[in-house]
């Protein structure tokens, strides 16, 4: 299926994240306000806000929640590829300079900072206690699994550690966005399981197409 004709249904609610996410740099400091535009700017697929709205259309979730929940996801993902960039010395992202490429770590960090907060504060807007605590828990997981990484043997590792890594750094969020729209959309136990169990397996396969298009892209 088209990129377009899968964001076909959700194209106001998916400009409606981005104004959403363009408000949360107004009472930063002006030089960390240009430096989270130009990371908005920069673009993305937002397939993770896509997600959680196709979800949430589906289960009769209330739009403004939906996109208030979008705009959240890709706050966190946005702050967790600056740490990254920063982590692992990239210079470009989407051909455009990454903070690091101009900034000190230290302003790279708080930046990212900054954004890990903006989008603690939107999932609470959401008015669903639970969805603070996966928000929370997602993005431990998400740096667990940097750290380990980080402080892995290099070399070959087999096919178990390999999805344990795969699901820290993307799946984990993928099953989030799935879950916390069924939740705002107050579906049922068994659907929220469902749903959450989609994104898991979602991202999981998300990441590998990735990694097997860049392992191709090598030889």
């Amino acid at each position: 299926m088209e990129n377009n004709t899968f964001f076909e249904p959700i194209q106001e609610q998916l400009a409606q994240v981005e104004e959403r996410m363009h408000a949360q740099a107004r009472e930063a400091h002006p030089n960390v306000q240009a430096a989270i535009q130009h990371l908005i700017s920069a673009g993305g697929k937002r397939i993770r806000p896509a997600l959680g709205l196709l979800v949430g259309n589906m289960l009769g979730g209330q739009s403004e929640s939906l996109v208030t929940l979008g705009a959240a996801v890709e706050l966190l993902h946005t702050a967790t590829l600056v740490h990254d960039d920063l982590i692992d010395g990239a210079l470009l992202r989407r051909g455009i300079p990454t903070l690091n490429a101009r900034w000190s770590p230290a302003a790279t960090v708080l930046t990212g900072d900054f954004l890990f907060a903006r989008a603690a504060e939107l999932a609470t807007e959401t008015g669903h206690l639970n969805l603070m605590h996966l928000f929370a828990e997602t993005l431990a997981i998400i740096v667990n699994g940097e750290l380990t990484q980080f402080f892995a043997e290099r070399g070959a590792i087999n096919r178990e550690d390999y999805y344990r890594r795969i699901y820290a750094k993307t799946a984990a969020l993928f099953e989030m966005t799935c879950q916390a729209a069924a939740i705002i959309s107050e579906a049922h136990t068994d659907v929220r399981e469902s749903m959450r169990a989609f994104g898991r397996d979602l991202g999981m396969a998300f990441q590998i197409v990735d990694d097997v298009l860049d392992f191709s892209g090598e030889q």
